[in-house]
Formats: structure tokens, C-alpha cells, sequence
């Protein structure tokens, strides 16, 4: 069954002078106003007999330095925030109002970015503690949960862009895809004879980029992605916006298209190792068998935060084969061991760790960046990147930026072929060098841009790659530079990361 992936675009609210009602739901206000220019009028119409309203969202903020613990800092609302300031927890709850018609209303003016929200009826909490949360019935998540009882909070959000006149945050990789340029999302059901809930069927989320081509000649890559604890399947599109951030990559230029899959580890047993049989098993295999998607490892992408960043170690680990890029966030993880490490090294597009530079849950923002450092110093290709935040989607949606624009399916190769001829009956020789450069992993485009030769620590000159993959350099060149080897390097474009060649001798 596919349903539409978007998210319903906020337009200003009415005058309140229009003859039509206000519609219930969001709506976004140009306020030029600080924090960041916008706010969001929020109409809710709560069941009879509701004496209090409030809506409870992930926007409050707290001066980075003032984390020091899980769930504290300053808890100050939106209207108070602050340049430098992080999305704290816990989250908590603003009042609303009864207006004449009946709807409760509130404006909350807020920074630029993706946030949730929800509402309480007659709950005495600040922090909406043993109080039932309900979704915004004209602004639900389109994709139900996948079964009874499925895990997961607030299945609503809202999406404020950036004004360059109030700088926020650069959140602009968030927002919503115009009209006809976004994909499918697919809620699917597939055979699990490991799955306990539901029994022997399990499920996943699966979207198809815009565009995307079911009788493609080369089949699009795979990024797999696991959820953290308390959520399920559905939670890397709706509270993550996997699919926009995608999209707005793919609109840039800064990525290729890709099936994105996103997973549930719930009623798997089996542990961290029992998702990764599932994975292996039943999830790789159905999904490339009904979509057009490469069987080849290196033409698939993890990544998972939190719980699913302990399962990402325990796949990148153990599991190495299964994917050519592997990306764990918000998790510590375990110390490698030498085999592990050893497995690591053949991964070829190396891997990502990252995490909120403030998340004090189980200390994961100094055991993330330590086992970074292990690895790397062990000689992994590690990618850290780490951004300011705790443990909310406010860091993994930027996490998922960088991955896309900077390391899934990026990887290339470079190859060199060196001659040289002596050049008449001067010192010179003639120089041919070719560097051969190629993509890792399936795409469509090709590497472009430069690669540049050089003698030892000499700089010989460049040469532009061509479609077939080669650059040569043909010149004439003092002959007592290519006594050592020559080595070429590319530079990288917009869609492919640099690499560089091994060493060869020109003799």
C-alpha cells in the first residue's frame, strides 16, 4: 500500500477578521519577530467535557554548558531562545486557550527546524508525566503504527523554515519537499520466522525517492536504517524526516538517488546479533527481491542511533559483509577486538560515528567520541562527526545530513598507469600518466572534477576526468623527479569523495 510522503506545508494564519473559521491544526505567522521570525498557531478542537488543554512539545532550550546531566539544563520555552542554544528534555507543556468557538489556541513562536508536538487534557504535570498524549487529528503522521500496541509517542510535528533576517538554525536540509518532488513511503509486511510481535511477520518502512525508476539498468543503492528504543518502523520518516532530508540532498546535488528502508527491532529475539539474522535473512532479501535495488554489499548503507547504535556496532563488528558503509550514533559501543578491527579495515566506505557533543545518557557523548579515537588510532577509516545536543532527533537528523552528503555511496578508487620516454637529448622525459577513477558503490553519474599528479612531494600538474573515468597528464618533465614514484590524486566532486592512488614507479 503506498501513501503520500509528505507533510502538510504551513501557511500563514488567516486575519482574524476572515470570514472563514480558522481551520484547526498549525498554521505558521510571520511575526519578524525574535527568536527566529516565525511562530506556529496551533487550533485544537478537545473532546466535551475537557476542562484544560496544553500543548507539549520538543522545543525547549538550554545553554549547552548548563547539560550536566540527562534530562536537566535550563528548560527555558521557545520565546526565551537564546543563540548557542540546544533542544533540551525533558520536554513539557505550554497552556492553551478555550476561544469562543470552542477551539483551543495557542501560538508558539520557535526557531527555525522540524519539532513535535502533542496535547494533554485536564493533566496537572509540567512535564506531562502519567498523562495520556494525543496526536493532532489534522496533523497525523500519515503511516499508522505497524501493529497493536507498536511502541512510539507523538505522531505529529510541524516544520519552521529558516529567515535569514533571525538566524536560528541552519535547518533548511529539513524542510518539506515542493509540490511533486517527493517520493512514496511504503508500509510493508514481510515473512519473519524470528518475529515473536507480530508472530512469524515483521515490518518495515521502505520509500522510493522521486523519480524513482522500477526498470532502472543500474539499480539504486540501499540505506538501511534502524530505529532507538521506544520507537518502531515508522520513526525515521515521521519524527526523523529521513525522506526530506534525502530529497533536499538529492535537489542539491549532494547525493544520489537511493532506497531508504527503515527497520523494527522490536520482537526480535536475539538481541543486537537476532536484528542483524533479521536483516541478513529477511529484510535484505525481501527487499531486493521487490525493488530495484543492488544485491552487492557495497551498494548498501546502516545507519542506526542509540539502541540502534548498539546494533550498528554489533553489525559493523560482526556482521562487516553486510554493508560497504556503516554509521553508529548516540552509542558508545563495546571495545573492538583485534578481528574486529581487522574486519573493519576491508569495510570500503569506512565508517561514521557520531553523537550529541552533550548527551550525559550513560555518558554516550565521551564513550561515542573515545571509541572513535580507538578505532581510528588502530587504523579504521573513521568519519567522526559530532554536533551540539542531546539525545533527541535535533542531533540525528543533522547526523543523517552529513552521512548523505558526505559519506554513503561516495567512496571512489583511483588507479595510475605511469610511462616515461626519454624526451630527445635533454634531461627531460616525456611523462604519460593515467589515472583510472571509479565509483565503489552503484550510480548513474560519474566522478568528475580534477585529479593532480605528483613526484614524491613535486607537483607535476592535473588532468580533468573524463566520462570513461580517465585523466591523463602528458609533459615533459625533469627525468631526476621520477627517481621515487609518482601518485595521483582526486580531488572529489559534489557527488563523489576524494581517493588517491598507490604509489608507482615511473622507471
Amino acid at each position: 500500500m503506498a501513501v503520500a510522503a509528505g507533510v502538510a506545508t504551513l501557511a500563514p494564519a488567516a486575519p482574524a477578521s476572515a470570514a472563514p473559521a480558522a481551520p484547526l491544526g498549525p498554521a505558521l505567522v510571520r511575526t519578524d519577530a525574535l527568536p527566529g521570525g516565525y511562530a506556529v498557531k496551533f487550533r485544537y478542537q478537545a473532546p466535551a467535557g475537557v476542562n484544560v488543554v496544553h500543548v507539549y512539545g520538543d522545543w525547549f532550550f538550554s545553554r549547552p554548558e548548563n547539560v550536566l546531566c540527562n534530562d536537566c539544563g535550563d528548560g527555558r520555552p521557545p520565546s526565551e531562545w537564546q543563540p548557542g542554544d540546544i533542544a533540551a528534555t525533558p520536554w513539557r507543556v505550554l497552556p492553551m486557550v478555550k476561544g469562543a468557538d470552542g477551539v483551543w489556541e495557542t501560538t508558539v513562536p520557535l526557531p527555525a527546524g522540524t519539532f513535535r508536538y502533542a496535547f494533554t487534557h485536564d493533566c496537572a504535570s509540567p512535564l506531562a508525566t502519567g498523562c495520556t498524549l494525543y496526536d493532532d487529528p489534522a496533523n497525523r503522521w500519515e503511516v499508522p503504527p505497524p501493529y497493536p500496541g507498536a511502541p512510539g509517542a507523538v505522531r505529529s510535528r510541524v516544520y519552521v523554515p529558516v529567515d535569514k533576517k533571525f538566524p536560528t538554525y541552519d535547518t533548511a536540509y529539513q524542510a518539506p519537499a515542493r509540490p511533486g518532488k517527493l517520493g512514496e513511503l511504503e508500509p510493508r509486511r514481510y515473512t519473519s520466522p524470528l518475529s515473536t510481535n507480530p508472530a512469524g511477520v515483521h515490518d518495515i518502512v521502505v520509500y522510493t525517492p522521486h523519480g524513482y525508476d522500477p526498470d532502472r539498468a543500474t539499480p539504486y543503492p540501499t540505506l538501511y536504517l534502524s530505529h532507538g528504543s521506544g520507537d518502531h518502523s515508522t520513526a525515521w520518516t515521521m519524527q526523523g524526516v529521513a525522506h526530506l532530508i534525502l530529497e533536499n540532498a538529492l535537489r542539491d546535488g549532494a547525493a544520489q538517488p537511493m532506497v531508504v528502508v527503515s527497520t523494527d527491532f522490536n520482537g526480535l529475539p536475539g538481541g543486537n546479533q537476532g536484528y542483524a539474522d533479521e536483516l541478513r535473512n529477511n529484510v535484505i532479501p525481501f527487499v531486493e527481491q521487490n525493488y530495484n535495488v543492488s544485491t552487492r554489499s557495497q551498494d548498501r548503507a546502516f545507519a542506526g542511533f542509540s539502541a540502534g547504535g548498539s546494533r550498528a556496532f554489533t553489525i559493523m563488528y560482526d556482521n562487516t559483509d553486510l554493508f560497504g558503509y556503516h554509521a553508529a550514533w548516540s552509542s558508545g559501543g563495546p571495545a573492538a577486538t583485534q578481528a574486529q578491527i581487522d574486519r573493519l579495515k576491508t569495510v570500503p566506505g569506512g565508517i561514521s560515528i557520531g553523537t550529541g557533543l552533550q548527551d550525559r545518557l550513560g555518558n554516550i557523548a565521551q564513550n561515542s567520541q573515545l571509541r572513535a579515537a580507538a578505532l581510528r588510532d588502530a587504523g579504521v577509516n573513521v568519519t567522526e562527526y559530532n554536533v551540539p545536543g542531546v539525545h533527541t532527533w535535533h542531533v540525528w537528523r543533522p547526523l543523517l545530513n552529513f552521512y548523505l552528503r558526505n559519506l554513503a555511496f561516495r567512496t571512489t578508487t583511483t588507479g595510475l598507469d605511469v610511462d616515461a620516454e626519454p624526451a630527445g637529448h635533454s634531461r627531460d622525459v616525456q611523462l604519460t600518466a593515467t589515472a583510472t577513477v571509479a565509483s565503489v558503490s552503484a550510480n548513474l553519474a560519474s566522478p568528475k572534477g580534477k585529479v593532480k599528479f605528483y613526484a614524491g612531494d613535486t607537483y607535476l600538474g592535473s588532468a580533468p576526468v573524463k566520462h570513461d573515468g580517465a585523466a591523463t597528464l602528458r609533459k615533459a618533465v625533469d627525468g631526476a623527479l621520477l627517481d621515487g614514484p609518482v601518485v595521483a590524486r582526486y580531488q572529489g566532486d559534489k557527488l563523489f569523495n576524494a581517493s588517491q592512488s598507490a604509489q608507482v614507479d615511473a622507471g
